[in-house]
């Protein structure tokens, strides 16, 4: 993580000094920041996140009690690291109450404030982490596991390739086996009742809860949320040994009555259920739950409060055979946009895998996924403005004539190369505006090197923000910012002193240092020799 350093003061020696230690002696990793006042500070604050500030106290104006009162209110993961010139019981009482400060004096040596500053970055980290583990143990973490639960399990039915998947189902608190077969249910939340509000509090809280009390302990039940009034309802046994379906398929319908019963008295809504009596695999999940939604409509239809056993009326295996697979564009379309092109591929393949055993081109079935993905590429394309570039690598017609594909398997390989496409484009346009950005940054900063430029300019310069900027000038060029400017610095300074008369300080000011002493400790620190003696030696 990019860790920003924040030094104020405004004696402008002592300032140069400290930026001067952090910046070269210190051995940190970090972007280093400078106020000659408090008032400075604060407007680099809304600017810029600070993990630390080394703040005088005595200033002018507003002092350094002041600015962290301000820190504190706005910024309260910042720790505070006061440097003063002399003790004052009064200030350290004030400071010395929070947890978040620590107090030194300016005659301490140079290794004992680095290690204070040191100690203020680890104190943020450890916070960072308790934070973590409190998150992980409370109600945030769990509403957030909702949607990854209910993400990850999409993926699942959809046939995408998934890494580690019991590690992973162990994490999210999935209570199933995906190597095992699964018992599905579809229900239908039946209530006049509308808004998020119930949604949350009467389904999500209420329904799920009341299904799990009710199932015994030798099954596990897991709930699916699909839409606001609907949901798959997955049933596995606790262990391998018990998998008796027949058995499960009475004590699941069971549960169901029960819970059934139970909310519509507390909630007064209810809802109906098709069940299947035999065990699917993991793949097969979704497909079972489209064909158990399908029989909702043509069974059961407006009827409420009924629990239909899909086996006795219709042969399921033929249902699965028959099901169209559900298009995720939604998924699609994230694994676009983060260029996760593993995910996206996967996640297509499972559709087109089902397209190419289509026989007929005038399968309507087969024209649907066809249609639903050609129209989300299109869609896309549109969106991003890409139709010009994408033109160019391949035809966009026939994304609307299918007919124009001489059978299923070449309209399946003609999507996946649109879809390469696409993400050549990504790839091209975001590489064009990275590399606009640093060639911008890298021009400012050569044509500024006798000023003091902060990475804040630069970041507006560039159109990103200060962290990612960072991260992309490190990642492009092997070098921070920071060492870019000193070495362009350092070398114009070499080149002034060898090539012309001027006097030391003049070459300071020229490359952009507050003092001939901030100079020369940086010419010594960059090149081994003194300013001097290195003119010496090249004349």
């Amino acid at each position: 993580m990019n860790q920003n350093l924040l030094i104020v003061d405004d004696e402008k020696d002592i300032l140069s000094w400290l930026e001067e230690l952090f910046r070269f002696e210190a051995g940190m990793d970090l972007d280093v920041y400078t106020a000659s006042s408090a008032t400075e500070a604060l407007n680099l604050l809304s600017k810029v996140r600070f993990d630390v500030v080394l703040t005088d106290i005595r200033m002018p104006g507003m002092d350094g009690i002041a600015l962290f009162g301000h820190i504190k209110e706005n910024w309260p993961r910042c720790k505070t690291v006061f440097l003063t010139g002399f003790r004052n019981f009064e200030d350290m009482y004030q400071v010395t109450r929070h947890r978040d400060v620590q107090y030194i004096l300016k005659s301490e040596d140079d290794d004992a404030i680095v290690e204070a500053v040191k100690n203020a970055f680890r104190m943020s980290q450890q916070d960072m982490e308790n934070d973590l583990m409190r998150l992980e143990q409370g109600e945030w973490l769990e509403k957030t596991r909702r949607w990854l639960r209910r993400d990850f399990m999409e993926q699942m039915f959809s046939g995408t390739q998934i890494e580690n998947v019991d590690e992973q189902m162990r994490a999210l608190g999935i209570p199933l086996e995906h190597n095992r077969p699964v018992q599905a249910a579809f229900l239908r939340i039946e209530t006049e009742q509308t808004g998020e509000l119930f949604h949350q509090r009467f389904i999500e809280d209420g329904l799920i809860q009341l299904l799990k009390e009710n199932a015994p302990p030798k099954l596990r039940f897991y709930t699916h949320i699909i839409s606001n009034d609907t949901m798959a309802l997955l049933i596995q046994p606790a262990h391998a040994e018990e998998d008796d379906w027949n058995t499960i398929q009475v004590i699941s319908k069971g549960a169901l009555e029960y819970a059934q019963e139970q909310f519509k008295t507390i909630y007064s809504a209810t809802f109906s259920a098709v069940m299947s009596a035999k065990p699917y695999a993991f793949s097969q999940v979704y497909q079972s739950v489209s064909a158990m939604r399908k029989a909702m409509v043509s069974h059961i239809g407006g009827a409420r409060e009924a629990i239909l056993n899909m086996d006795a009326q219709e042969d399921l295996g033929e249902a699965l055979s028959q099901a169209t697979p559900a298009i995720q564009t939604t998924a699609l379309q994230n694994y676009l946009e983060t260029k996760k092109d593993q995910e996206y591929f996967s996640l297509l393949n499972s559709y087109l895998q089902w397209l190419v055993t289509r026989e007929s081109k005038h399968d309507p079935k087969a024209l649907e996924v066809y249609y639903n993905i050609s129209i989300f590429l299109l869609r896309f394309i549109n969106e991003n403005h890409m139709n010009e570039e994408i033109s160019f690598r391949i035809g966009l017609y026939q994304l609307t004539m299918a007919e124009e594909h001489a059978d299923w398997a070449k309209a399946a390989r003609y999507l996946v190369d649109v879809s390469e496409a696409i993400f050549q484009q990504l790839s091209a346009n975001e590489d064009v505006l990275n590399d606009r950005a640093l060639k911008r940054v890298i021009a400012y900063i050569d044509g500024h090197l006798q000023e003091d430029v902060s990475l804040t300019e630069l970041a507006d310069i560039g159109g990103f923000n200060a962290s990612y900027l960072s991260r992309l000038f490190r990642q492009i060029t092997g070098e921070t910012i920071t060492n870019y400017m000193t070495r362009k610095r350092l070398a114009l300074a070499a080149d002034l002193l060898q090539n012309t008369n001027m006097k030391i300080q003049d070459i300071a000011v020229k490359t952009g240092y507050s003092s001939p002493r901030s100079f020369i400790r940086a010419f010594r620190n960059g090149l081994g020799v003194s300013p001097t003696d290195y003119r010496d030696t090249k004349k």
